[in-house]
């Protein structure tokens, strides 16, 4: 739609909003709970079979069994439509794939191959069809035959509808609700989990999080196999235990091991991990958290402008979208303040108000850059076809043996190595090193200096 083209908003505004899918439900609200005392079934089965009905699914009322296609939920035998009635296969790898990945921090085993009529399973049938084909009068976008307290059921059949929708977050979310219905999860009342209503057909992932149950009509109400709250992502673990992956990893890009730095240097760190997003991370200074970062943030830090000199630990922690944790440190060398009351010590030079090493260290003074983000003063000059740290100085003020105050207007300049041929020591002369600052291009700024 293009800007400033109001009779076109008008036009649009006045259509009507497209109808909300339905959402999964339980079949009426079914909640089948073990006999108090009894434990949770040993061992419940970790498959989890995906059928796309091809050539049509054959379903006949009685007690749920998907060993033998039968379920509570239809009056009479029916059959189901092929996933391929509507979609692609190509369609479905993806829905598959996000299954898969909203499955991932636990022990469950999807497939899309049947496991037999003797092997126990769980199963969601996903058919190219609507729910009344299940059953006249059922309007659900999925639904599961009950909600079966502490996983004391093998072998339920749940069911997703595709013509209820074409959108894959939606009927991904549809499979894993479904499905976790039968191992005991209720509705619940956080937009990001895939056992709520809310923000159908956005990604929904198992929050490691207690979140309120909902009843049909989103309001708060008791879970069904008792308390008012659940944690999906604890639930399942403790079902099903955790999944055999490698653990997250963290890198801190930046700054390096044994890097010197001003304070208030940027950190960036990278956690990798094979279960998407993050919750969230922190960064500590010897030990201290300072700061800390969202879970829709990047491990992007400033450390403190008040860092003392001298040696410090930067540790960075990460979470991924499980609440797997990953952590890296590196130590630095933090430039000390400087003036003429606090000089350097230990070979560093004052520059800028800080203490600064000298050429022999990467970033010191004197040592070849070619931006500034290279140079622990933050100033990378270039002159007589060289690229050099540098600093800034005044005429008053003494460089370090070896540099000379040059290449400003005023009384402004920067230390730079000095001539051997009388070139200009004071700050007045206009030839002096230009400064690679950001944005500018390098060729207008190279310049010699004025002999």
């Amino acid at each position: 739609m293009a800007l400033g083209a109001p009779s076109i908003v008008a036009a649009e505004t006045t259509q009507p909003l497209a109808p909300r899918p339905p959402p999964p439900i339980v079949w009426q609200n079914t909640v089948l709970k073990a006999p108090e005392g009894t434990l949770a079934l040993a061992p419940i089965s970790h498959t989890l079979f995906l059928n796309k009905c091809t050539g049509g699914c054959t379903v006949s009322p009685g007690q749920n069994d998907a060993r033998t296609n039968r379920s509570s939920i239809p009056s009479s035998t029916v059959t189901l439509s092929s996933w391929n009635t509507l979609y692609t296969d190509a369609k479905w790898d993806q829905l598959v794939d996000c299954v898969k990945q909203t499955f991932i921090p636990f022990d469950v085993n999807v497939v899309t191959t049947d496991p037999g009529s003797t092997v126990s399973h769980h199963e969601v049938m996903i058919t190219g069809g609507n729910s009344q084909q299940l059953r006249a009068g059922l309007n659900a976008g999925g639904v599961a035959p009950f909600i079966g307290c502490n996983a004391q059921y093998n072998n339920g059949l749940s069911f997703v509808f595709g013509a209820t929708t074409s959108d894959l977050e939606y009927l991904c979310g549809a499979v894993a609700q479904e499905a976790a219905h039968v191992w005991g999860l209720d509705h619940e009342l956080n937009k990001d989990d895939p056992m709520t209503y809310l923000d159908l057909g956005t990604l929904k992932r198992f929050q490691n999080a207690s979140a309120q149950c909902h009843d049909p009509d989103l309001n708060p109400s008791q879970c069904e196999c008792g308390g008012s709250t659940q944690n999906s992502y604890q639930y399942l673990l403790q079902t099903f235990g955790a999944s055999n992956l490698p653990p997250a990893t963290l890198t801190i890009a930046t700054p390096i091991e044994g890097q010197w730095v001003k304070p208030g240097f940027p950190v960036r760190a990278q956690l990798t991990s094979l279960i998407e997003g993050s919750s969230g991370g922190s960064l500590s200074i010897d030990g201290m958290q300072v700061m800390t970062s969202s879970p829709t943030a990047p491990l992007a830090f400033n450390a403190p402008t008040t860092l003392t000199g001298g040696e410090h630990t930067v540790t960075v922690q990460g979470s991924d979208g499980s609440g797997r944790t990953a952590m890296a440190s590196v130590k630095v060398k933090v430039t000390a303040a400087c003036s003429d009351s606090m000089p350097c010590t230990n070979g560093t030079h004052c520059i800028g108000g800080y203490c600064v090493p000298g050429a022999e260290v990467d970033g010191g003074l004197g040592a070849t850059c070619t931006s500034n983000d290279n140079c622990i003063s933050g100033q990378c000059g270039s002159a007589d076809g060289q690229q050099l740290c540098t600093g800034g100085c005044t005429a008053a003020s003494a460089c370090p043996s070896g540099y000379a105050c040059i290449g400003g207007e005023g009384t402004a300049g920067v230390c730079w190595p000095a001539s051997d041929d009388g070139g200009c020591s004071t700050s007045g002369g206009a030839g002096g090193p230009a400064m690679l600052l950001a944005g500018l291009g390098l060729g207008a700024m190279l310049v010699r200096r004025r002999r």
